[in-house]
């Protein structure tokens, strides 16, 4: 009776590795966000995995205060990605642009397209929301929203922008800095973009 079951055990034992040898394997596979696959290298067999990023990030002290940044973070992001967008689209029309002229029309139908489709978002924002807007533009355009009014609108209306920004105590010159003061929002950032928040 044991010998009948040793024997059985050892015949599923010797079909269960027959029938995984006659498999193929699949060179690469996803499981769980997680890439891995099996390659031969000098007649070794490897198995390569590939783990997502991950983020560590210290907990913030307040976090009624973090998550009010955050939800600011995600209602604001979105627009200055789109100002990159405009500022790479302005750029491509410059180029095909000969005269100052006509690249004064370019910027000035591309300011009306802007303030008619933005104005009644601007005005629904908060002032901690313009804040962030305005550093989120210098991170996505590499130009502080000052230095963007100045070289396409001039001298004169950047100032007057920037005189309107410090009445609601903001400043237009005010960049972008991920190191230090905008850590926690690049920090937001990061984990927005990556599906976390």
């Amino acid at each position: 009776m044991i010998r009948n079951r040793f024997l059985f055990i050892l015949l599923l034992l010797t079909m269960a590795t027959t029938m995984v040898m006659g498999q193929e394997r699949p060179k690469w596979s996803i499981r769980g966000g997680v890439i891995s696959g099996i390659e031969v290298e000098d007649g070794d067999t490897i198995q390569k995995v590939n783990i997502l990023p991950i983020y560590a990030f210290t907990k913030p002290k307040d976090m009624r205060q973090y998550q009010r940044l955050v939800n600011n973070v995600k209602k604001v992001y979105p627009y200055a990605k789109e100002a990159r967008m405009y500022l790479d689209s302005l750029n491509m029309a410059y180029e095909n642009a000969g005269s100052n002229r006509k690249k004064d029309e370019i910027s000035k139908n591309l300011e009306k397209t802007i303030v008619k489709k933005y104005t009644p978002v601007l005005l629904k924002m908060t002032r901690s929301q313009g804040k962030i807007l305005i550093k989120l533009i210098d991170r996505e355009t590499s130009y502080t929203a000052y230095n963007l009014v100045d070289e396409y609108r001039g001298s004169f209306s950047a100032k007057f922008w920037n005189t309107v920004a410090r009445v609601f105590k903001a400043n237009l010159k005010q960049g972008y800095d991920p190191e230090n003061e905008d850590a926690l929002i690049e920090q937001i950032i990061i984990l927005y973009e990556a599906g976390l928040l």
